[in-house]
């Protein structure tokens, strides 16, 4: 996981030693929250990170006037612009300097907002950056309810990079590496900490009881292919095929019968030719989790089966609820 570090998230405003410190962590990835408020002191930071020439910058803008931002820049080499994209009447990168057409274009919204969004309307973006807290300021805790509405942007946006700011600590970070993040901006927890060495490692490599249950960040049930019993296995196939996630689930009147992944429809079409059609298509035991599982004790079960995994089931009470799929699982442990 890449941090970016919120320099203007320190207690005081003495920018200067904040980047002495992340110079100490070979942090490097700079995360600028723009304001109304600050701009003066933004123009300050960016021309002595234009001179230092080691730090990659990034600019969250949360202004009144889009444009204010381009003046205060000063040539200094950005990475990447985020507006906070509530608010915005008309395209915000309208009138970028020349001197900056290269660079990624992203918007940031906060984590309530994108219910009433289409992933598609964005699909031209470069980045996009997700708020947990409040735009602008630092501090505050990660609500579990966004890890779903995380994971479901991530999967509708595939070739979109995309940013989590806000909360973050190291078992928010465990979570969102399984969604398929690999990039947060992190405030309080580095730039305040007494012991900032620990606090990064923490976060790279954390070590620690993770109490966010599966119901946080698992797909819906209702994102999820599903087919009853009596459908044959070609049908089966078609149905997968349209759920886009390599795997289905075999319900009956609301009762979970099982599971099915290509590697069953095939091995199923096989016994099919073979003339063997006493047993069911679908695997009727899939290894499965309930909605309270914590996301340490689902970790825990997996290092307990040596075959690999690439999906659990949860299953409340004989009733499929959802799924946790490991794309990213790799990163997780």
């Amino acid at each position: 996981m890449r941090v970016h570090a919120s320099v203007f998230a320190q207690e005081s405003q003495d920018w200067k030693s904040g980047l002495s410190k992340l110079e100490l962590l070979n942090v490097f990835y700079i995360h600028l929250d723009i304001t109304d408020a600050n701009l003066m002191m933004a123009k300050d930071v960016l021309a002595h990170l234009k001179e230092d020439g080691r730090f990659i910058v990034e600019i969250h803008a949360v202004l009144t006037k889009s444009d204010d931002l381009w003046p205060i820049l000063g040539d200094c080499p950005i990475s990447c612009v985020y507006f906070q994209g509530e608010d915005l009447s008309s395209d915000p990168f309208e009138n970028i300097p020349s001197s900056y057409q290269g660079v990624k274009k992203g918007l940031a919204y906060r984590w309530t907002s994108l219910a009433d969004l289409q992933p598609q309307k964005m699909e031209s973006l470069d980045a996009l950056l997700i708020m947990t807290t409040i735009p602008g300021k630092s501090g505050g805790a990660f609500p579990n309810e966004a890890f779903q509405v995380i994971g479901r942007w991530r999967r509708a946006l595939a070739g979109t990079s995309f940013l989590i700011d806000g909360g973050i600590r190291p078992e928010v970070a465990s979570v969102l590496k399984i969604l398929g993040i690999s990039n947060v901006v992190v405030g309080a927890h580095l730039m305040r900490s007494d012991n900032p060495y620990q606090a990064y490692l923490d976060l790279l490599h954390p070590d620690i009881q993770v109490d966010v249950q599966a119901k946080h960040f698992m797909i819906d049930a209702k994102s999820v292919a599903q087919i009853p019993s009596n459908c044959s296995v070609w049908d089966a196939l078609e149905v997968l095929d349209r759920g886009g996630l390599g795997m289905l689930m075999v319900v009956d009147q609301g009762k979970c019968l099982g599971m099915a992944t290509n590697a069953d429809l095939r091995r199923a079409m096989l016994q099919e030719k073979a003339g063997n059609t006493n047993r069911p298509w679908w695997n009727d035991n899939p290894l499965s989790i309930q909605s309270e599982t914590t996301f340490s004790q689902m970790i825990d079960l997996l290092n307990r089966h040596a075959m690999p995994l690439n999906l659990l089931p949860v299953i409340d009470d004989e009733e499929f609820t959802g799924l946790v799929h490991f794309n990213y699982l790799a990163h997780s442990l």
